[in-house]
């Protein structure tokens, strides 16, 4: 078996530069074997600017062309997504998100699950969506 491959390393403390000083070393994805494990994707592309201020659909938008970049370089098809865990911060929000959704993911028929919290990491952030995909490989 081999070692897990993490892909796109950072720091906090250079990510959220001026923001918070946690000192926590994260990467955006983690591949064991099949599997990847993709950090929760928001309106932050994946250079740390925010997009779709006050726009759930957009952040969302941003969201997956992120995790477009991500799977590919993790060798995943968007075919290959299981599970969608979404997040919002006002049930308002959650048509927006998942005509985004439903828009990306239309006959992919995956696993979802939506979630109404107080609040994400940033307080300007309305969604978060975290993804879990196992490769498939072609027989």
């Amino acid at each position: 078996m081999s070692a897990h491959e993490r892909l796109r390393k950072f720091e906090t403390n250079q990510w959220y530069r001026g923001q918070q000083a946690l000192n926590s070393q994260l990467c955006m994805v983690v591949k064991a074997g099949d599997w990847l494990a993709i950090r929760g994707q928001t309106g932050h592309d994946l250079e740390g600017e925010f997009h779709g201020l006050g726009d759930p659909a957009e952040q969302t938008e941003q969201a997956i062309r992120n995790l477009r970049t991500l799977m590919e370089e993790g060798s995943a098809r968007f075919e290959d997504i299981c599970k969608v865990k979404v997040w919002v911060t006002d049930r308002a929000y959650i048509e927006a998100v998942q005509r985004v959704l439903a828009e990306h993911l239309r006959g992919i028929h995956v696993v979802m699950n939506t979630v109404v919290i107080n609040g994400l990491a940033r307080a300007y952030m309305d969604m978060e969506i975290d993804v879990y995909t196992v490769i498939q490989r072609d027989a």
